[in-house]
């Protein structure tokens, strides 16, 4: 059966002696499919191939064997991606995480149209990088069914206080007067934790700027989700942080393009 459909390129591995196996991602689900010959400079899908293009594919499905793709064009190629390594990596993870948060036959129009903004953004230096990263993150998370109550306090209900703490493992927010009452301060509940991923902390310290932050990213219509400013490095550092925490905290594990990513920053 042969069809067409748009879809991003979201991992591309050499297959067999001059072949690719891509990994596509696309409004109904994730496809992976061969490309014969596409590592050959003559070949004409040598471009269509390539990480983070956004194309039409035209796929030949066969009964117990992979998909093919056979021909197509492309939509969007990203080559601002290309122009150096921070954003190269960048697109790299947030790419993987497309991956992990989608699958074969689902509807992925969210996390397509997610992931086509968030390569656009970086690509034109649309905000700072990690203010990028963490809003991908938290919508990503959001979008998969993990959205935290940033509201309230999970304990009092009370709505704006001056210093809060995002409860990461439970997706929540709890203020400083809670946190004191419950008799611990920052005592043994809320105390550091370690994982086989990295060391992560349960509880993310946030104040007024980087709360409505998590809160506009995770509230407000996805193409808006870019259209803010955060005007205090400290305020960056506790948004960017609390994104990164968030999101790897529920998937359970780390990314390799991640660690490339930090290790070229």
């Amino acid at each position: 059966m042969l069809y067409t459909v748009d879809g991003l390129v979201l991992r591309v591995q050499n297959h067999g002696e001059n072949d690719r196996l891509i990994t596509i991602l696309t409004a109904n689900g994730k496809i992976n499919a061969l490309c014969h010959g596409a590592r050959s400079l003559k070949s004409k899908m040598a471009n269509l191939t390539q990480p983070f293009v956004y194309g039409n594919f035209e796929i030949n499905k066969r009964s117990g064997a992979l998909p093919w793709v056979r021909g197509g064009s492309t939509n969007e190629v990203f080559y601002g991606l290309r122009e150096g390594v921070e954003k190269m990596f960048l697109a790299t993870y947030i790419c993987d995480v497309a991956s992990e948060l989608s699958g074969e036959g689902v509807d992925c129009s969210e996390i397509l149209r997610l992931t086509l903004n968030t390569l656009y953004a970086i690509m034109t230096d649309m905000r700072p990088i990690s203010q990028i990263k963490a809003a991908f993150e938290l919508r990503a998370a959001a979008i998969s069914g993990y959205r935290p109550d940033v509201l309230r306090c999970e304990d009092c209900g009370t709505e704006n206080t001056e210093n809060t703490y995002f409860d990461v493992m439970n997706g929540a927010i709890v203020c400083s007067a809670c946190l004191e009452g419950r008799g611990a301060g920052l005592g043994k509940k809320y105390s550091s934790v370690y994982d086989d991923v990295r060391e992560r902390s349960v509880l993310v310290p946030l104040n007024p700027a980087s709360l409505s932050a998590i809160r506009f990213v995770l509230y407000s219509l996805q193409e808006k989700i870019y259209s803010f400013s955060l005007a205090l490095d400290e305020d960056l550092r506790m948004f960017a942080r609390a994104g990164e925490e968030y999101l790897l905290n529920h998937l359970g594990h780390g990314f390799d393009s991640l660690d490339l990513y930090y290790s070229m920053i």
